[in-house]
């Protein structure tokens, strides 16, 4: 299936994107048994996971950083990786695992590809992303399931829609809705660490997944969003919403990120103690850091 500009880079991330989707759905289709990494409730796992982080190896080879593996390779060794002009792979087997354990539609994979030192393309696939809310008892294999993919390469963010986790229309230009809906994204972490002031006219919206909150960034259901997650949950959502023109700002002061990706995040591959805001401008980064406040 060809795409508006050939790019060989994308080409790669979406012919992954859309296996894993199929096979994502497969394992829902057999039945999803969870269970939970060091006995941390916090950290859900499924076979899928498993499954989709050997696709990931099998498509991407030793140049990848991902969930599964990322303790294996090591801080020290993605770094290297990821300052040098040959592409880096960065990816996410199953983002939102509990969602998709659970059936609901805001999981998806996340796969973006880094060169010198940031993701330049990245690809986030939703299987189930629609979501029939006026019957409740619809139960859809997977065959039926109808989704999204979202993408981004040279600067330039597309949509297209999916069933069964494959395409089944041309990647179309996607341009970010202008509209105000006076809400942003509010994951868990943040939600633990730092309290949002209604007053100042913002309202918090999750989905539990870094997938699907990007997404509802992508497609205007969301004014700005917070970033303090893993460098796998950011870094595809990153390459899509800045081709919308969004930007990251640091929280409280408004600065700008570093040159590096990786410096974003400790050496447990993690923002959690710091606090990004990914907004559309700097008007809007201001309003929102107004209304953020740590907890005591």
């Amino acid at each position: 299936m060809s795409i508006i500009t050939p790019c060989p880079i994308l080409d790669r991330l979406l012919a992954f994107a859309e296996e894993a989707g199929a096979l994502a759905l497969t394992h829902q289709d057999r039945g999803v048994q969870v269970t939970h990494k060091d006995g941390d409730l916090g950290q859900a796992l499924t076979e899928a996971d498993l499954a989709i982080s050997r696709l990931l190896h099998a498509h991407f080879g030793p140049r990848l950083i991902e969930e599964e593996s990322a303790d294996d390779l090591g801080h020290d060794a993605a770094r290297v990786l990821l300052s040098e002009e040959s592409w880096t792979f960065i990816g996410d087997p199953v983002d939102g695992t509990k969602p998709y354990a659970g059936g609901l539609a805001s999981w998806g994979t996340m796969v973006a590809a880094c060169r010198a030192g940031w993701p330049r393309a990245g690809v986030i696939s939703l299987p189930a992303w629609f979501d029939d809310r006026t019957d409740p008892f619809a139960v859809r294999r997977s065959a039926d399931q109808r989704g999204l993919i979202l993408a981004a390469a040279g600067g330039v963010a597309y949509w297209a829609p999916t069933r069964a986790g494959r395409r089944v229309g041309e990647l179309q230009p996607l341009r970010r809705p202008d509209r105000r809906t006076h809400h942003v994204g509010w994951l868990p972490i943040p939600a633990q660490l730092y309290t949002l002031d209604y007053e100042q006219g913002f309202f918090p919206w999750s989905e539990s997944s870094a997938a699907a909150d990007a997404a509802l960034l992508a497609l205007g259901r969301l004014d700005a969003t917070c970033v303090n997650y893993k460098i796998w949950d950011a870094a595809a959502g990153l390459a899509i919403l800045e081709a919308l023109g969004f930007r990251l700002y640091r929280w409280p002061d408004l600065a700008q990120p570093p040159a590096a990706l990786i410096d974003l995040f400790d050496r447990q591959f993690s923002a959690r103690e710091a606090l990004w805001l990914l907004c559309r401008d700097e008007t809007m980064a201001e309003r929102l850091a107004r209304a953020i406040h740590r907890r005591a």
